[in-house]
């Protein structure tokens, strides 16, 4: 699969969730992570596959603006090239764990996983590697969620929309010995990339006509009616720019399922 991957596909779309993805400096600031012609080191994990395997993807263009996810079009890259990363409050949060797995103070791993718990510390007591795993929990629920939503619509994949290519860990410490995986790694999705241009940037009566926006709509709209007929998955964050049109004949591709509602196991149509 992973051959296949490189064989035939010189392009692909990384979707990455992960606390530093979010609160990141402009794109012209120096030290930026995601500017164009970066290296990134990967760990592929092909769909159908168990394991993970390196893969080195070269940026070549970060789509903006970011917003809870990064999303970057990548090509292939052979050499192994460092990616650095830098934060004031990296120590913070690397000491923090630490002296969680040590027992010197409470789980707050544990504690602020769920919103619900009694024990959860008010947000006035978080300091600022708190509010790093908070951010974490949060962008892994959305990672589960679109990774779930490819799977779960695999038989639209490639019309309505992208193709899952696999799954992907960006290791982001320096340090030799695993310490927990929010300081260890990211994980994003390896997604088809669809040549062609977002709804939200046509101009109305300039770049489409009125015709054509009424078929694009159609086409937006048989779309969601595919995706609502596998009975396992809604949308729940459709609009304008969540809809690419192909380069080659402006069909509609349906994207971004991070905010989608997916249906659980045994779950019946009245729940």
């Amino acid at each position: 699969m992973l051959r296949y991957l490189i064989r035939h596909t010189r392009h692909f779309t990384l979707v990455n969730y992960g606390r530093r993805w979010i609160s990141i400096p402009p794109v012209e600031t120096d030290g930026e992570l995601y500017l164009p012609a970066t290296t990134l080191q990967l760990q592929f994990q092909p769909e159908g596959c168990e394991t993970f395997e390196p893969l080195a993807a070269k940026i070549i263009k970060p789509f903006k603006p970011f917003t809870s996810a990064v999303v970057l079009l990548a090509g292939y890259r052979s050499n192994d090239l460092e990616v650095p990363w830098s934060s004031s409050i990296e120590g913070h949060l690397r000491q923090a764990v630490r002296d969680i797995q040590m027992g010197t103070i409470p789980d707050w791993i544990e504690l602020l996983r769920d919103d619900e718990n009694p024990r959860r510390p008010d947000e006035e007591r978080w300091e600022d590697w708190a509010w790093e795993i908070s951010t974490w929990y949060w962008k892994l629920y959305n990672y589960d969620i679109e990774l779930d939503a490819y799977r779960l619509l695999h038989r639209l994949q490639g019309r309505y929309i992208p193709r899952l290519f696999g799954v992907v860990r960006l290791g982001i410490t320096p340090e030799s010995t695993p310490l927990h995986p929010i300081t260890d790694f990211v994980q994003g999705l390896a997604l088809e990339y669809v040549p062609g241009i977002c709804m939200e940037n046509l101009k109305p009566g300039v770049d489409i006509s009125q015709n054509e926006a009424e078929r694009i709509s159609s086409q937006v709209l048989e779309g969601l009616r595919a995706i609502e007929a596998e009975n396992h998955v809604l949308h729940n964050d459709i609009h304008i720019g969540n809809v690419v049109l192909r380069q080659e004949d402006r069909s509609a591709v349906i994207i971004d399922f991070g905010q989608a509602i997916v249906r659980e196991p045994r779950r019946s149509d009245e729940d």
